[in-house]
């Protein structure tokens, strides 16, 4: 295990010449102007890239980035990706797909004794590196943390929070992903995006199996389950007519509530996410849109076309440039948690309550656009919580996700001075 405190670079970000790296590079490169002493290095496979990424910081920060380091590192190359990690003491990881690049790189960092966050969107990936790096993670002490960025601090954190905050257990949570009611305009989203929904959406099947030979302890079996939602609702609390969320987002908060069980004995609570729009035409536009995702991958050929035309075949809402950055100045997003239980614990979290849910709380996250600004933020904050709170993370290392691994860490006060916001609707 190397010595942590010989580390050339408190932080790595590697893929930051990538569209979403570009922002956590300069996200870091702010987070280490306010950190004096704290050392950083921008990598990835192509020199010049990498400086194009540094003067492009330069200019959007306006700081002198002089004592940047430069890592050339590929992830075709385990021997460039071991050096890297050896000289980081945590590397946010850009690179995705990550069912392509992610496991190349979790195993450099956890040989190199490197402390790990991505922000990965990919249940597969990441319930597949819990279940093959975790023992090894331990027994290096490294902490890997995946899913760092909007994909899924919000609804992880938030539902932490919402239970923090419950008077009683919660029994239930409806999480409803939105823009805010202040947001302004529309952007585009990054190509690889779609990349990894198509492929998630192909290999459903596989993911079924890992989970069964991932999850081996079966949960608590509540008494009382969320109220039934059809394909679409009018949500009150939100605001929003809904819509069915197939993103990570509740994959990952069931893997918290799994880990806080079994590691905190916390009672763990159901959990079910939908995207929410303002508009009714928009939320039957998004069913539509749905159903027309869903037969495009299902065929080789139309996969390939959606693929090799994402601009065509998603109207517009996937492209392989990415969003222009000022069509991102004044997007917000809101997630709106609502909470249902009870306005007392018990100790057991094995025990189940004879009478009905009588308590509801609502939590909201929000912050600056969801794909990038935000992103930016959950990761290096996410990342420097690990760099500055460790010894309070489970363990000595493992894999985990963000409400599990920063549980006892100052992360959600550290992300609202960073401009991110966790409050309680009245």
């Amino acid at each position: 295990m190397a010595d942590m405190t010989k580390k050339q670079y408190d932080l790595v970000v590697l893929g930051a010449t990538g569209y979403t790296g570009q922002f956590i590079a300069e996200e870091v490169a702010r987070i280490a102007k306010e950190n004096e002493g704290l050392t950083y290095a921008f990598a990835g496979r192509n020199k010049d890239k990498l400086d194009k990424t540094v003067e492009m910081a330069k200019t959007r920060t306006g700081l002198d980035l002089q004592n940047v380091g430069i890592i050339v590192a590929d992830v075709n190359d385990e021997g460039s990706l071991l050096n890297m990690a050896k000289q980081a003491k945590v590397v946010i990881n850009c690179v995705g797909p990550y069912r392509f690049y992610g496991e190349k790189i979790v195993s450099a960092c956890i040989k190199g004794a490197a402390n790990h966050v991505d922000i990965s969107g990919e249940p597969e990936y990441l319930e597949k590196v819990q279940l093959r790096y975790s023992k090894e993670a331990q027994d290096n002490g490294v902490h890997v943390v995946g899913s760092c960025g909007f994909d899924s601090i919000p609804a992880d954190l938030g539902t932490l929070y919402l239970q923090d905050i419950f008077p009683g257990d919660v029994n239930s949570v409806e999480a409803v992903v939105s823009l805010d009611d202040t947001s302004v305009g529309s952007a585009s989203i990054n190509y690889t995006t779609l990349e990894c929904a198509v492929l998630g959406l192909i290999h459903n099947k596989d993911l079924k199996k890992l989970r069964q030979e991932l999850y081996t302890t079966p949960l608590p079996k509540p008494a009382y389950k969320p109220e039934p939602r059809g394909k679409l609702f009018y949500s009150n609390e939100a605001e929003r007519w809904c819509l069915p969320n197939l993103a990570s987002d509740r994959s990952v908060v069931v893997r918290s509530q799994r880990l806080h069980y079994e590691l905190e004995k916390r009672r763990p609570a159901q959990i079910n996410v939908y995207f929410g729009t303002s508009s009714l035409g928009t939320a039957i536009g998004g069913i539509f849109f749905g159903i027309f995702f869903y037969f495009m991958t299902s065929f080789v050929f139309t996969r390939n076309l959606l693929l090799k035309y994402p601009e065509l075949f998603t109207f517009g809402l996937f492209t392989r440039k990415g969003p222009k950055r000022s069509d991102l100045s004044g997007l917000k997003f809101c997630v709106t948690l609502t909470g249902k239980g009870w306005d007392k614990k018990l100790e057991d979290p094995d025990e189940q309550y004879t009478q009905p849910p009588n308590i509801t709380k609502v939590v909201q996250v929000k912050g600056p656009d969801p794909g990038y600004n935000s992103t930016a933020i959950f990761a290096t904050q996410s990342a420097m919580t690990i760099l500055k709170e460790k010894d309070k993370l489970p363990g000595k290392g493992g894999v985990y996700t963000p409400a599990a691994a920063f549980l006892k860490t100052d992360l959600c006060s550290n992300l609202e001075k960073n401009g991110i916001s966790f409050t309680i609707k009245k």
